[in-house]
């Protein structure tokens, strides 16, 4: 992520319209009859999303960044959203304060304790 203002502003947009082309071709992937890619279930797609999308609140905490907004992407962020109430995902996920201070430990270039 960039550090100065007009880069951050650049980088800001362009994260967001990658946003809508992957919100505009996931549509195309789900039956329609449940929040998930294979219905009620999760599925790979499911599983891939919630890894690289899934904690965006931490992030927007510690860089101080909205990066997944439910107006601009209502599609993306519902199903995001979806993924981590999925009782298998709520009992897997680290707590969001851990990871908070894990994600400031890195923005910060600190070493990681050993008990992380």
């Amino acid at each position: 992520m960039a550090t100065d203002g007009e880069a951050q502003v650049k980088e800001a947009k362009e994260f967001i319209e990658k946003q809508r082309v992957l919100e505009a071709g996931t549509k195309e992937f789900f039956k329609g009859d449940g929040p998930f890619t294979n219905g009620e279930n999760l599925g790979l797609l499911d599983i891939l999303t919630g890894a690289t999308l899934g904690f965006y609140q931490v992030q927007e905490q510690v860089l101080g960044a909205k990066f997944l907004d439910p107006e601009t992407t209502p599609f993306l962020f519902s199903w995001v959203t979806a993924i981590n109430e999925h009782p298998v995902v709520k009992e897997l996920s680290p707590p969001l304060d851990k990871l908070v201070g894990l994600l400031q430990l890195i923005k910060q270039k600190k070493p990681l304790p050993s008990t992380v």
